[in-house]
């Protein structure tokens, strides 16, 4: 594994494709928001590396004209708790905001003008989804109120290619990224290996236009970053299901725990090559300590002397 690769993990494609061009983020709003802002609006990208969480827990986050803090989460799988992390994520960008101008400013009388926010998020998984659907953090509270004291409101699309998807329409880098991520799925429908089919997905879109210049110039980038994206969307599923099947084959009563231990040992070694071990603990939510003697070679299940299996015995 390369150290470009090493030090760029956090990043998705999604993620470098827009943050790399401003434009395309104005672009991206006025399709969501109707608006009307021409293309070289002063934007300020932003970004919160939170010293409570070990990497992004936004995507994108970026001020548009001083007036608008927008908020875009790109997602593959239906999430009902996307309003109460944007809430938590907000509040951050707010309190960073603050830090730059006064720190004490928030304690004095004068009101502190800050920019509206809008909240984002752009779905391209294979769940069937609406075109366009809201969460409300509201749904989530226990006591239900008619007029809730404290509201968020995430507008949620669904980007996957469509030939006549009106948001894709509006937005030519929208509509780029989403086929470029048709063409990597219609390559495994076809039964190609996820590295064959995005490479070859990457040489078609260089050939018709499609995220060319970007993909011309970070191809090799973007191959390892989609595969290691995939690469943990799989090693995520068999975390919620093969652990218990497998288990469950075992036909003792630990038996099942055994199972998941195996499944995590194989989680690991599919990630080894493209994410550092410390991003492999960060993701699966396991410890380094485990994630280092599974990359050693050791047979961590079979003499049952993982950390974790031994920390949930006691």
């Amino acid at each position: 594994m390369t150290e470009h690769a090493n030090r760029n993990y956090r990043d998705s494609v999604f993620t470098k494709y827009f943050r790399e061009h401003p434009e395309g983020l104005i672009e991206l709003y006025n399709a969501i928001a109707g608006t009307d802002y021409p293309l070289d609006t002063p934007v300020e990208p932003d970004s919160l590396e939170d010293v409570l969480y070990k990497e992004r827990i936004n995507d994108l986050s970026f001020v548009l004209d001083n007036q608008i803090l927008v908020l875009v989460e790109h997602q593959s799988t239906i999430n009902e708790n996307m309003a109460l992390r944007l809430l938590m994520y907000v509040a951050r960008l707010y309190e960073k905001l603050l830090n730059k101008w006064n720190k004490r400013a928030v304690y004095e009388e004068k009101r502190i003008p800050i920019p509206k926010p809008k909240f984002v998020v752009l779905y391209n998984g294979d769940a069937v989804c609406p075109k366009h659907t809201v969460q409300y953090l509201s749904s989530s509270f226990i006591v239900q109120d008619e007029e809730p004291v404290l509201e968020l409101k995430v507008d949620v699309y669904n980007i996957n290619y469509e030939e006549h998807s009106e948001l894709l329409q509006k937005s030519r880098h929208l509509t780029d990224y989403s086929l470029f991520i048709h063409h990597v799925n219609e390559g495994r429908a076809a039964g190609k290996e996820l590295e064959d089919a995005i490479r070859e997905a990457i040489l078609y879109c260089i050939e018709h236009d499609i995220m060319s210049e970007f993909l011309r110039e970070n191809g090799s980038e973007v191959h390892n970053m989609l595969l290691g994206e995939w690469k943990l969307e799989e090693a995520m599923e068999y975390k919620e299901q093969k652990g218990r099947e497998e288990g469950r084959k075992e036909g003792r009563a630990e038996g099942e725990r055994l199972g998941e231990l195996k499944e995590r040992e194989k989680m690991v070694r599919a990630l080894q090559d493209v994410l550092t071990p410390e991003a492999i603990a960060d993701k699966l939510q396991i410890s380094l300590e485990y994630v280092l003697a599974v990359l050693s070679g050791a047979s961590v299940v079979s003499e049952l002397e993982s950390v974790e299996y031994k920390a949930e015995k006691k």
